[in-house]
Formats: C-alpha cells, structure tokens, sequence
C-alpha cells in the first residue's frame, strides 16, 4: 500500500491543472447578442431597480428572482431579466 504513494504523488503532479476563470471572463464567453430578444436598449441598467424599466420590457420577457422557477424552453425572441432578491438587475440573457 506505501508503495503506491510515490507513484500517485508523481501522476498527481503530471496532471493537467486549468486555472480557474474568474466572473468576468465567464460573462464575456457566454454573452449573447441582445439583439435577438430586442434587449439592447436594457444593456446598460445592470445594477438598477428593475422597475424603472419595467414599463417598457418587449411583450415576450419575464423577469426572474433567485427563487423564481422558470421553463427551460428556449425562445430567442425572449428577453431574461435576472433580478437579486433587492430587485436590482443582475444580468440580461436571450433565451
């Protein structure tokens, strides 16, 4: 059984370690074009009260709190707005 330490020792050290990506680099690759779901006049209000711009969502969006349940269909044309418990605006998705 003590034999097998070195050997995993040496095999724990060959391995292949990726360095973790932090948030932003995460949100850069998945970001999507709001284009799509007619939420690019929305892209700069990340950080505000989602009522102030409420009113003014196209008719195909719904707005999403940490606890709220969703649907996992996929429609493009579909604004996501992610909320914090606060109501402010976390982050916008198409989908």
């Amino acid at each position: 059984m003590y034999r097998l330490f070195p050997i995993l020792i040496l095999l724990t050290a060959c391995s292949e370690n990726s360095p973790p990506q932090d948030a932003a680099s995460a949100a850069e690759e998945a970001s999507v074009d709001l284009a799509f779901c007619q939420g690019q006049p929305f892209a700069d209000t990340i950080g505000q009260p989602v009522s102030t711009i409420q009113p003014q969502l196209p008719e195909r969006s719904r707005v999403l709190g940490p606890d709220d349940i969703a649907t996992q269909d996929y429609r493009i044309d579909r604004l996501n707005v992610y909320v914090n418990g606060s109501g402010i605006i976390q982050r916008l998705t198409c989908g």
